[in-house]
């Protein structure tokens, strides 16, 4: 929860943009609640939230300009939304990051063993990944586990008949977000090997 808020910090939506134009207040305000999907939405593309604030700024910046230029944007929060999607992808293809091994490839060619600091922080990565590939339903439920909440109130919370239901569909969830990010890495490795 703390990473959470830190990464809230991180947003700074200007008033005005590049061009010196006043942003408008409802525009700033889907930023703001869109903030969080847009932030799991980069790790989706990118593998971590580093640029997540940067890639929204630019946005509203853009769409403030395109709104003072007199074209209209309807719906603020599924157009950020989708540029943050656009910019992540032109990104990703532009410099790929990250290429994904298994823990024990890395640590034969390293010759060494990570501490339990790294392998947390390595852990905690590869969970925030997996939580962006699931559904909203899937995510209030890793976070009501992470928060050590039985399954019997996370039925409750979230609209399951009983504990076995709820930890059932979890588990579901979790395999369709596996499936996600591992198709995901192939279409990313399948990109990196045409270049």
């Amino acid at each position: 929860m703390n990473q959470r808020r830190q990464a809230q910090k991180r947003l700074w939506i200007r008033d005005r943009d590049s061009l010196g134009n006043a942003v408008d207040q409802g525009l700033r305000e889907a930023a703001d609640r869109v903030w969080e999907r847009a932030r799991l939405m980069v790790i989706r593309y990118l593998a971590d939230d580093t640029q997540a604030a940067e890639i929204l700024e630019t946005t509203v910046d853009s769409a403030s300009r395109l709104m003072n230029n007199g074209q209209p944007i309807q719906f603020f929060e599924a157009y950020l939304l989708r540029s943050v999607a656009r910019e992540s992808i032109r990104r990703m293809r532009k410099t790929p990051r990250i290429a994904f091994m298994d823990a024990e490839d890395i640590e034969r060619l390293a010759g060494a063993s990570f501490t339990d600091v790294e392998r947390q922080l390595d852990n905690a990565k590869r969970i925030e990944a997996l939580r962006a590939c699931m559904d909203e339903r899937g995510q209030a439920m890793c976070d009501l586990r992470v928060l050590d909440f039985d399954w019997g109130r996370i039925a409750e919370l979230t609209g399951y008949r009983d504990a076995h239901t709820a930890e059932v569909q979890f588990w579901k969830k979790v395999d369709k977000a596996l499936k996600r990010f591992r198709a995901y890495q192939e279409l990313r490795l399948k990109g990196q090997s045409s270049v």
